[in-house]
């Protein structure tokens, strides 16, 4: 028998049933917003170009991959980020384009943008007038620094959100030396939930006014509320916080232990004493494991004494973790590409009434939905007529 533990009964959620979501999206942030959106019930519809892919389907082939491997649809964070959507292709500097993405929002309840401000003003589809023709739609536009202020136009990227946010500033040794956090993007992260708040918010909000709403959110003030803490602290002490190694705020120093295995570690704290004795440490590393891992032997050791200990796992780690296996921290789903085969993909974290939510598919074909999703603006005919005119490329 398997010892593996059974994950969670996976439920297709349908809270968001009936509403419709059109995305133009890159990256993760935005991208994942959508996703999250999909796996509780709303049409999500990736709006999409040849000419210029998501930087997720922009990658270039690996040198292990096979003659005709299609890498722009295979990247993980492709999946992980657009899991669960429809895609269609759109052409959107040709009047064509524009007018069938016009109707793709004239039949939306939700819009979301992620790229740099100006680029719907570019094609003559500015903010303003897409509220003016559609007063009910949720237009969400998530950028680095907002739509206002003197950086609006720059580029964002995940370590420069980060490091403006305030929180690279707290990551270092206890000497006050920072070394940031290895370009994690938490700032993408960050917007994605804060998002998908934001857009159900709206949703209700839109019931009791009739209205849509413009949600202009800054990726960079989002990911501010990381340093809360840090930030409460510079107003009470008058000073900058400055990194504190691997102590908690109050100076309890935690002690990271290396086990037998090469970069595996045990991070653990006395609560009593606040340090831990180089012999007590010695002695409980040195007793027979037995028959599990001396890293399972060491942590429930540790805990018998009142020690808080905890394994620090790397990423591979915690997709392995039996605890996490338990929860359905990932679920594995058939990519229509016959060469890709199935794709494992994160879950989203949370279980509602037991149930977690399913993930519908991986990410979609680079416009495979054309045909379904855009046949209810156009025939067949004109389908045709625009994929020879370049509209839908």
């Amino acid at each position: 028998m398997s010892s593996e533990p059974a994950g969670p009964a996976l439920a297709e959620i349908e809270w968001l049933r009936g509403v419709k979501v059109v995305e133009v999206t890159t990256a993760v942030s935005a991208p994942l917003i959508g996703r999250v959106l999909a796996e509780l019930g709303a049409e999500v519809v990736k709006v999409e170009s040849r000419a210029k892919p998501d930087v997720n389907r922009a990658r270039l082939p690996r040198p292990t991959d096979p003659e005709g491997f299609p890498a722009h649809e295979s990247f993980q964070l492709l999946h992980e980020s657009s899991a669960s959507k429809k895609s269609v292709t759109l052409n959107l500097k040709t009047d064509e384009g524009q007018s069938l993405f016009l109707k793709l929002l004239g039949d939306a309840d939700v819009f979301i943008e992620n790229f740099v401000p100006g680029w719907l003003d570019r094609l003559g589809l500015t903010v303003e007038s897409l509220r003016e023709k559609f007063p009910r739609l949720v237009i969400l536009s998530a950028s680095g620094y907002g739509q206002t202020g003197p950086l609006r136009t720059q580029r964002s990227y995940a370590p420069v959100m980060s490091a403006l946010a305030g929180v690279e500033g707290l990551i270092g040794y206890d000497d006050g030396q920072v070394m940031g956090c290895s370009a994690l993007a938490l700032a993408d992260l960050n917007c994605s939930f804060t998002g998908v708040f934001l857009v159900a918010a709206a949703l209700k909000g839109r019931e009791q006014t009739g209205h849509g709403t413009h949600v202009d959110l800054s990726q960079i003030e989002a990911a501010s509320t990381l340093a809360g803490e840090a930030f409460v602290e510079a107003e009470l002490n008058g000073s900058a916080p400055l990194p504190r190694g691997n102590a908690d705020p109050d100076g309890t120093p935690w002690t990271l232990i290396p086990t037998e295995r090469p970069d595996e570690w045990i991070a653990a704290v006395d609560t009593q004493s606040g340090t831990l004795a180089e012999g007590e440490l010695l002695e409980l590393k040195n007793l027979p494991a037995g028959r599990r891992s001396a890293r399972e032997t060491l942590l429930e050791r540790l805990r018998v004494r009142g020690i808080e200990a905890a394994p620090v796992l790397t990423p591979t780690g915690v997709a392995k973790d039996r605890g996490f296996a338990a929860r359905g921290f990932t679920q594995t789903v058939q990519h229509p590409h016959a060469m890709i085969g199935e794709v494992k993909v994160t879950s989203v974290p949370w279980h509602l009434d037991g149930r977690l939510p399913r993930v519908l598919g991986a990410a979609p074909l680079l416009g495979g939905d054309n045909p379904t999703i855009l046949s209810r603006f156009v025939d067949a005919a004109g389908l045709a007529d625009f994929e020879a005119k370049g509209v839908l490329r």
